[in-house]
């Protein structure tokens, strides 16, 4: 066989030569490669990892956004055997470029052009329609521009500006815009070299994804959503559509034929298990029992009924501007009302007006009337702002360590749901300061449940990563201690843990007079590929935490790594034949094996009810297991978990602790940029 360097004309021969003969099991990495090969013959096009089909895109032109329609397909081997994994994807695409958001930004704010810009840019995902190439910007370079050089493949200087006329025709219009930077990252397992940087020209690419502002645009989420938002049947028409095309596909089918592959034409049929449902513990006299029902909503329950412990608001700031006094007084009223039927007293607050809504206006009032006897300081703030948002949670996390509520003003516009909209800030509040809403009964004793999350900060330049950790302090797994990190840049995996287990432990100790018997963990933001790294460092660090304490210590230690990013989907059948109905799968669903991996103890759990679209299952992975905890036992606490996160009154895709973890993680992150007061350790502060 031999083939032409295309950039130096050379002729090049190759030999193949059969040295071994290796099993079906390892080919699972060429299998992908034969699938991906299948697609391309399709004639789609290939954008990062994924291909899409061009030619059946769908124009949002209002919004200014394009859709390309596509599939996702991985070859895996499972208890069932080999199986094509295939989902139905879409690459959201702007029409306008990068250029013209720059413009966009100058016109409306020259004074903070470049901060505005680095913030809607940097960290998110380019496409440069010349070659459907991604890219995630990691930088703006302001001293670049299409007439600076660099060194082209054979070595020669060249601008930017040529190279693009040269290589793909393409004449770049303003010469003087600046250039993203990409920093390329090593391989995986490849030694890190020297740092690779990669510089885009704005014009030429294309935004991926939506922006903040637009995200936050209910039509935007409705239009865009109406297109790719499948219910079961229609994904499962989508999935055997694909498979039609493969095998109507001439060249398709003969890349298949030549490697002697085979697709079945139906989606696999297993059969899953129900997991009983969930009754909610309440307060109240005797403590209130609910029913949860297979909708997995108890909102009325929880507003109707009072919570387990509630913390009476006695000394409170309530801050606003002079304009929204009318909605702060409304606000008081319902919240007094709100707190009788909670069993939680609200007095008067210390209002606090202000003639304008500057962000120094706001910080000056709350330092001038913060004392040590204030316990909450709230306020109502006419528009979003992040450096607003951030100053007052600066100030309160940070520096003078009190629960603190920001409450958007058109939230408390919203007269006809405002009760129910105050009911809920109400619980929150409660939350912030110590209380306990609900539980479910979790029949362990002397159990300590974690919870960890890593998040990283996409728009920061130094790409630090936030470990959050939070664990339960007592029988009800109600109380908790919450600590947050940082790690180096990018970095997925926390050297901290044996740390902040040993804090919470101690903790632990302090509320219980004894240590925890037995430690489950649950690890979120973990790929399968990564599994080996939590053992033998992460897990390494738990027991290393255990040495440190007094006495032999050795608790029973369970890990579970949780998984939201995933591929599998899974449908609830009903009948048989042309009277078959295929709906999604209830929560409460469990499936653990056929599909599960041939050597890892794993499961999936459908934890919510979705009613549009299609649900989405967790992935639950058990990496280490050392307590006499059987599969049945560890399933049933992952599903009693999701019902007991505070900001939601019902069930979550992954245990409470986790989202806890995250939230904490991203509060740090995303607003502190520093570890919060330790004086709120034991206050979920970050809801």
């Amino acid at each position: 066989m031999s083939a032409t360097n295309r950039n130096t004309g050379e002729e090049i021969k190759m030999r193949y030569v059969l040295t071994k003969t290796i099993s079906i099991e390892k080919c699972i990495p060429l299998l992908n490669i034969i699938f991906r090969t299948v697609l391309s013959k399709l004639k789609y096009a290939r954008v990062g990892k994924n291909l899409y089909d061009p030619t059946r895109s769908v124009q949002i032109p209002k919004h200014k956004l394009e859709l390309w329609p596509g599939y996702v397909t991985s070859v895996s081997q499972l208890d069932g055997g080999f199986m094509l994994q295939t989902n139905v994807s879409h690459k959201m695409l702007r029409t306008d470029t990068v250029m013209d958001l720059l413009l966009d930004l100058h016109r409306a704010d020259k004074q903070n052009f470049q901060s505005r810009a680095i913030r809607e840019i940097v960290g998110h995902v380019v496409m440069t329609r010349y070659n459907n190439q991604t890219y995630r910007v990691d930088d703006i370079a302001w001293d670049e521009t299409p007439n600076s050089t660099f060194e082209d493949r054979r070595g020669n200087k060249i601008t930017y500006l040529d190279y693009y006329k040269n290589q793909y025709s393409i004449a770049i219009k303003d010469s003087l815009q600046p250039l993203l930077l990409h920093r390329v990252k090593p391989k995986r397992g490849q030694p890190q070299e020297e740092e690779r940087l990669i510089f885009l020209v704005p014009e030429l690419c294309a935004m991926t994804g939506l922006s903040q502002s637009t995200s936050d645009d209910f039509m935007v989420r409705k239009d865009v959503i109406s297109h790719t938002r499948l219910d079961p049947r229609d994904r499962i028409r989508a999935i055997k559509s694909f498979i039609s095309n493969v095998k109507e596909c001439s060249e398709a089918s003969n890349e298949l034929k030549k490697w002697n592959i085979c697709i079945d034409e139906e989606t696999l049929n297993v059969e899953g298990r129900q997991l009983d449902s969930e009754t909610i513990i309440f307060g109240g006299p005797g403590g209130h029992h609910h029913k949860v029902d297979r909708m997995a909503d108890f909102t009325k329950a929880a507003t109707d009924n009072a919570p387990i412990h509630t913390i009476d608001l006695n000394n409170w700031l309530l801050v606003c501007t002079q304009k929204d006094q009318n909605r702060c007084r409304d606000l008081v009223t319902l919240m007094k009302e709100g707190g009788r039927k909670l069993g939680m007293r609200v007095n008067a607050p210390v209002v606090l007006p202000l003639t304008n809504d500057r962000t120094e206006s706001f910080i000056r009032a709350i330092k001038s009337n913060l004392c040590n006897e204030v316990q909450l300081v709230a306020t109502i703030v006419p528009t979003d702002r992040d450096d607003r948002y951030n100053a007052i949670k600066q100030l309160c996390y940070i520096e003078s360590p009190c629960a603190s509520q920001v409450i958007r003003s058109r939230t408390l516009a919203q007269t006809q749901r405002l009760k129910s909209v105050v009911q809920k800030i109400l619980l929150q509040i409660n939350a912030k300061l110590g209380g306990e809403l609900w539980a479910c009964n979790i029949p362990m004793e002397n159990a300590m449940i974690v919870g960890i999350d890593t998040y990283h900060d996409p728009s920061s330049r130094a790409g630090h990563s936030i470990t959050g950790f939070v664990a339960s302090m007592n029988r009800l797994n109600t109380k908790f201690f919450s600590e947050a990190r940082q790690e180096s840049r990018g970095q997925e995996f926390s050297s901290h843990l044996q740390n902040m287990m040993t804090s919470a432990l101690k903790c632990y100790l302090e509320h219980n007079k004894k240590l925890p018997s037995r430690i489950i963990v649950f690890r979120d933001g973990v790929s399968e590929g990564q599994l080996n790294v939590v053992k033998q460092y992460e897990i390494k660090q738990f027991v290393s935490a255990f040495s440190h304490l007094e006495g032999d210590y050795k608790p029973h230690l369970v890990v579970v790594v949780v998984q939201k990013r995933i591929r599998t989907r899974m449908f609830f059948s009903e009948g048989e034949g042309s009277r078959c109905k295929v709906m999604n799968a209830p929560s409460g669903t469990v499936l653990d094996h056929t599909v599960t991996s041939d050597h890892l103890y794993d499961f999936y759990l459908v934890s919510q009810h979705v009613g549009k679209g299609t649900v989405t299952p967790s992935h639950y992975i058990v990496v280490h297991n050392s307590s006499n905890l059987k599969p049945d036992h560890i399933q049933k606490l992952a599903y009693k978990l999701t019902h007991m996160y505070w900001n939601w009154s019902g069930t979550v895709r992954v245990p409470s602790v986790c989202l806890y973890a995250h939230k904490i993680a991203y509060m740090v992150g995303q607003h502190l940029h520093r570890p919060a007061s330790e004086e709120l350790r034991e206050k979920l502060f970050y809801l």
